[in-house]
């Protein structure tokens, strides 16, 4: 029988679960993606610092236990992650004529606006083509 093998985000999110994974599986954690999602509860913002200033002398599955005793002990049991907004096509076309910039370097500049400039883009050469 095969085992399915966890991505390493949903190892590191077990941490709020009662799933032990095994310590391969905690060394396939990355500190930084554990610090930035611990960094999206601001009861969690702590630990995300401790582990942050001290990544390089904590090995991997300390950290994971670590985290998991702490938030387990705090009563924490969801951390919300931010998905990355996803562009869409006709708005990074936009960008990129009126910047006259490539797709690549119109998705940075997409990132980079607020709302009020995206929806600005959305519908900037409507009508003109």
């Amino acid at each position: 029988m095969s085992t399915k093998k966890l991505s390493p985000y949903k190892i590191m999110t077990s941490v709020l679960t009662s799933y032990s994974p095994t310590d391969e599986e905690k060394k396939s954690i990355n500190s930084f993606f554990l610090c930035r999602w611990l960094s999206n509860s601001p009861r969690a913002i702590f630990i995300s610092s401790i582990i942050n200033r001290y990544y390089k002398e904590i090995p991997p599955s300390i950290q994971y236990d670590f985290v998991k005793d702490t938030l387990s002990r705090d009563g924490i049991k969801y951390i919300k992650y931010s998905k990355k907004e996803q562009a869409p096509e006709k708005t990074i076309e936009n960008i990129s004529k009126f910047y006259k910039v490539s797709i690549v370097d119109a998705k940075s500049y997409f990132d980079l606006m607020d709302d009020e400039e995206k929806n600005k883009f959305k519908h900037l050469y409507d009508g003109l083509e």
